[in-house]
């Protein structure tokens, strides 16, 4: 058996989007609700490979978001992230997940992994680099009651 330079690649890229967290960043009645994705909150450090896919990945998030990127932004990705906001929305705040959110979600983050490689497959090390260089968190919104 023998293995192959980009054998890597997919695990990598599949533990970064596995470790995103999405939440939406608007009030909760609003008319069109946004959504941001971030690093989840990591009971350990990940390793430096790995949080670079999972910067790159909030990255491709926002490529997906505003319908286009350094890749060909499809329907399929779009749409899956469109039913992950929905679900996302629909959920009372302070509540756990649905069971729906959680089915989206994995939809979207196969999406998010496929537009991942697609971006880096030419260069993986360097291209994921070079991403999760470009990664600006998301900003806190204060809230005010």
């Amino acid at each position: 058996m023998t293995t192959h330079t980009r054998d890597q690649w997919k695990t990598v890229i599949e533990r970064g989007v596995a470790a995103l967290d999405f939440r939406i960043d608007s009030p909760p009645q609003a008319v069109k609700p946004t959504m941001v994705s971030q690093p989840a909150p990591q009971k350990r450090a990940l390793p430096v490979l790995i949080f670079n896919a999972v910067a790159a990945a909030a990255v491709v998030d926002t490529w997906v978001a505003g319908g286009e990127g350094e890749v060909l932004i499809d329907r399929p990705a779009i749409l899956a992230r469109q039913k992950l906001v929905n679900a996302k929305a629909a959920e009372p705040p302070g509540s756990s997940q649905s069971p729906f959110s959680t089915g989206y979600a994995a939809s979207y983050r196969l999406e998010l992994a496929r537009l991942l490689w697609l971006a880096i497959i030419d260069a993986p090390a360097e291209r994921l680099e070079t991403l999760a260089a470009s990664y600006a968190p998301p900003e806190q919104r204060t809230k005010l009651v």
